[in-house]
């Protein structure tokens, strides 16, 4: 595998381990940041929650124009703030400044949080039940999404149902747009939005001074205005990543039931003995996560449910409505 993105925090155990392994290294794959990770460090140094908002919008912002001229107003918030942010490299972690066009929009590791919701539970189970239980999950994950997608190939349909969507959204807001060829070949072009600026579009580099197109991988409302001037459809210009066929093949991977455990054959090598001094102590273990202000910590007042009006920070002897109910 090669050419992949690997999304995560700026944290120096995460940097340091993948700085030291060739496999994760340019071409194979490229380390960029989780915008949700640098706000969260940023309110964590600065405590400013408008600040906060302003730094995620900057993440999100694939127009390098609006991207600059919205930094330079996040940079005159105080000299510590711009030392501070100009000392990530804007490719880490800005779609405007995502040249290699990899991330496809994603930009926080929610792909990733999702995978660790699926575990949450059995997460503190023994090694060997928690790999099980991991490996039955990816099985089952991967058979229905493939299932789900055969049905979309067999209808000859090209591009998966979401990008389909979106892209047919766009061409709703086309309508309203108004455009001029700027050269013979008719490829490109000047876009005037709705109550919105001009923005130049170039049809065969798959390029719109917004941003979007270059971001997500599929037409804005931009393009698809360029695209129908030419009677060319609006999915010719999707990238292939988009393609049920491709889909298909990224849950076609073949997976082999454990069957029966007892004629799974040893294996001979280095016995591994536990540390005795090791060993787990008796009752529920405690959480070893490091937790920040990311995460929303319920008190344990805010966890009691009244058995009267079925609300949550109070229990029955304390419900407002007790009185009203008597």
């Amino acid at each position: 595998m090669s050419n992949i993105y690997l999304i995560f925090d700026r944290h120096r155990s995460i940097i340091s381990a993948v700085e030291n392994n060739p496999n994760w290294q340019p071409p194979n794959a490229y380390h960029v940041f989780c915008i949700r990770h640098i706000a969260s460090n940023f309110n964590q140094k600065f405590r400013n929650e408008d600040l906060k908002r302003m730094l995620k919008n900057l993440g999100y912002t694939p127009a390098m124009v609006d991207f600059e001229r919205n930094l330079a107003s996040f940079r005159e918030s105080s000299p510590q703030i711009s030392e501070w942010i100009d000392a990530i490299p804007k490719e880490k972690w800005s779609p405007a400044y995502d040249i290699e066009r990899r991330r496809y929009g994603h930009m926080t590791t929610n792909l990733v949080e999702s995978v660790n919701r699926v575990l949450k539970g059995p997460r503190n189970m023994p090694i060997t039940a928690l790999v099980k239980h991991t490996y039955s999950r990816l099985v089952a994950y991967f058979v229905e999404r493939g299932t789900n997608a055969i049905p979309q190939l067999q209808s000859a349909h090209r591009h998966s149902k979401n990008v389909v969507e979106l892209v047919k959204k766009n061409q709703v807001d086309a309508t309203g747009h108004h455009i001029r060829a700027y050269n013979v070949e008719h490829t490109v072009f000047k876009v005037d939005a709705c109550w919105e600026r001009s923005y130049s579009v170039n049809l065969p580099q798959r390029y719109c001074q917004c941003g979007k197109f270059t971001a997500f991988k599929y037409l804005c409302s931009h393009d698809v205005t360029a695209a129908l001037s030419v009677r060319q459809s609006a999915f010719t210009y999707v990238d292939d990543v988009f393609l049920i066929t491709n889909l298909v093949k990224a849950y076609s991977f073949p997976w082999e039931p454990i069957g029966n455990e007892e004629a799974i054959p040893e294996i001979s090598g280095t016995e591994i003995i536990p540390d005795s001094t090791m060993l787990r102590a008796k009752g529920r273990p405690k959480s070893t996560r490091i937790r920040n202000e990311m995460d929303e910590v319920e008190t344990s007042q805010s966890r009691i449910r009244c058995g009267l009006c079925k609300e949550r920070g109070h229990n029955r002897r304390g419900c407002p409505s007790r009185g009203r109910n008597d």
